[in-house]
C-alpha cells in the first residue's frame, strides 16, 4: 500500500475575529491506522437559528471518521465495485453516520439543555421548536467532506458546500466528488435537512491519487475560479515535497489567514492526504503547472489590462470627440457673445453720452431751480407784505367809510334841524333856486 500522510488546518474566519464569532469548522486527519489514511473537514452554518453549528461540526466529524474506518474494516472492492451494491453500501453508511451525529447531539441536548437564555438570537417560533424538543439537530447544521484511503480503494464523501480536490497521478486536478449545483450564494444543503441521506454524494475508485484534499468553501472563496484553487493545492503539493510535513503545517499557519482575508471572511480549513510516492515523479510537474498557472494568470491580467486599456481608449476617444464638439459650440458662442458684447459696449457709450448731456441739463435745470425757488420766495414776501398793506389800507377805509356815515348821519340830522327851524320861522336859511339831495356823501363834498 502507498504511504498517505494526512494533515489537517484550522482558521477561525478575519470576519468571525472582528466581530467575536466562535470558529464553526472543524476538521480531523489521521494515518495512524495500518490499513487507511482519513480526513475529514466540516463547517458549521453559524446562523442564530444554528447556535450549536460549532459542536455539531465537531459530532459529525468525529462521527463520520468512526464510521468511514468501520465501513473500510467491512467493505470489500469487490462489493463496491457494483453500482447497485455499492449505492446500497454507501445509503447505510450515511444512514449510519447521520445516526450517530444524532446520538451524539442527544448527549449533548442532555448535558447541556435548550433554555431561553442561551436562544436569546433565535427565531422565535424556531425558539418554540427547539424547547419542545422538536428539529433540534437544525442547531448543529454543518456541512461535511470525508475521504478515506485505503489499501484496494479509495472513498469521498460530501454533504454541503466545500470542495474535494483530488491530483491525478500526472499532475492534474478534478474533483472526484460532484458539485451540488444547490450550494450557491451561502445556500448549502445540510447534515440536518429533513431528507439529508438522499443529498450526500459520494465517489468510489481504485485508481489512487497522488494527493487530495478537503476544502470548506472559505478556501475557494478566496479565489476567482476553480483553476486557481486547483494551483493553490498543487503549490500545497509543492511545498510538501520541499518541506515536509512540517513546513506544510508552518506554510498553512501564514497562508489560511490571508485567504480568509482575501475572501469572504469565512473560517478557512484544508485536511489533506498526500502520497510522497506518487508526488515526487510528478514534482517537476507541479512546478510546471504553478508556473503555468501564474504565466496564464499574468497573461490573462494582461489580457484584462489591453481590453481595459482598448475601452479606455475608445471611451477617451468619445469623450475627445465630445469634447471637440463642445470646443466647437463654444467658440461659436464665444463669438456670438463677442459680437453682442461689442453692440453692447457701442450702446453703453452711446447712453453714457446721453448721460453726460442729461447730467449737464440736470446741473442747469437745478441752478433754474434754485433761482425760481429765489424768486418764489422774494415773491412770496412781497405777497405776505402786499396783503398785509391790503389789510391795512382795507382797514383805513373801512373806518373813513364808517367816518363818513356818521357825517353823513350828522349832516342830515342838522338840515332836518334846519328845515324845521325854517317853517318855524317862516323862511329859508338858505337862498337856493333849486333844491338839492344832500343825502348822498358825494354830492354833499361836491356842494
Amino acid at each position: 500500500m502507498h504511504k498517505y500522510r494526512a494533515f489537517s488546518h484550522i482558521v477561525r474566519g478575519h470576519r468571525h475575529i472582528k466581530n467575536g464569532s466562535v470558529c464553526q469548522d472543524y476538521a480531523l486527519a489521521s494515518d495512524a491506522a495500518p490499513n487507511c489514511s482519513v480526513i475529514v473537514v466540516a463547517d458549521g452554518h453559524g446562523g442564530d437559528d444554528y447556535f450549536r453549528s460549532d459542536r455539531g461540526a465537531k459530532f459529525i466529524t468525529q462521527a463520520a471518521a468512526a464510521e468511514l474506518m468501520d465501513f473500510v474494516a467491512e467493505t470489500t472492492a469487490l462489493q463496491l465495485r457494483g453500482a447497485s451494491e455499492r449505492q446500497q453500501l454507501m445509503y447505510k453508511l450515511f444512514d449510519r453516520i447521520l445516526n450517530r451525529w444524532k446520538e451524539q447531539i442527544e448527549a449533548d441536548v442532555f448535558d447541556d439543555p435548550f433554555s431561553e437564555s442561551k436562544m436569546e438570537n433565535v427565531n422565535p417560533k424556531v425558539r418554540e421548536h427547539y424547547l419542545a424538543g422538536e428539529g433540534v439537530e437544525n442547531a448543529y447544521g454543518t456541512t461535511l467532506i470525508a475521504i478515506i484511503i485505503t489499501e484496494k480503494y479509495w472513498l469521498a464523501i460530501q454533504l454541503g458546500d466545500g470542495r474535494c480536490i483530488a491530483i491525478r497521478a500526472d499532475g492534474s486536478c478534478e474533483q472526484p466528488v460532484r458539485v451540488d449545483e444547490r450550494c450557491q450564494n451561502n445556500l448549502t444543503t445540510s447534515v440536518c435537512d429533513k431528507d439529508a441521506i438522499k443529498e450526500f454524494r459520494y465517489s468510489f475508485s481504485e485508481q489512487f491519487p497522488a494527493a487530495v484534499f478537503a476544502c470548506t468553501d472559505g478556501v475557494e472563496a478566496a479565489f476567482p475560479d476553480m483553476d486557481s484553487t486547483y494551483g493553490f493545492v498543487q503549490e500545497l503539493a509543492s511545498t510538501y515535497l520541499e518541506k515536509g510535513k512540517n513546513g506544510l503545517n508552518k506554510s498553512m499557519e501564514q497562508i489560511l489567514p490571508a485567504l480568509s482575508k482575501k475572501g469572504n471572511g469565512d473560517d478557512v480549513s484544508i485536511a489533506g492526504l498526500l502520497c510522497l510516492e506518487k508526488l515526487e515523479p510528478i514534482a517537476e510537474v507541479l512546478q510546471l503547472e504553478e508556473k503555468l498557472r501564474k504565466s496564464v494568470v499574468l497573461w490573462e491580467n494582461a489580457g484584462h489590462y489591453i481590453r481595459d486599456h482598448e475601452k479606455e481608449q475608445h471611451r477617451l476617444e468619445i469623450s475627445l470627440d465630445e469634447c471637440r464638439s463642445r470646443v466647437s459650440v463654444l467658440s461659436k458662442q464665444i463669438e456670438q457673445d463677442n459680437m453682442l458684447l461689442e453692440q453692447m459696449q457701442e450702446q453703453i457709450r452711446v447712453l453714457k453720452q446721453s448721460c453726460d448731456e442729461r447730467e449737464k441739463q440736470l446741473v442747469k435745470l437745478r441752478e433754474k431751480l434754485e433761482n425760481e425757488k429765489q424768486l418764489e420766495l422774494e415773491l412770496d414776501t412781497k405777497v405776505k407784505r402786499m396783503n398785509e398793506e391790503q389789510q391795512r389800507l382795507q382797514t383805513e377805509l373801512d373806518e373813513a367809510a364808517s367816518n363818513v356815515e356818521t357825517l353823513m348821519d350828522g349832516t342830515e340830522i342838522a338840515r332836518k334841524t334846519a328845515e324845521e327851524k325854517k317853517k318855524a320861522e317862516g323862511e329859508s336859511l338858505f337862498d337856493i333856486d333849486d333844491e338839492e339831495d344832500f343825502t348822498e356823501p358825494w354830492a354833499f363834498i361836491n356842494r
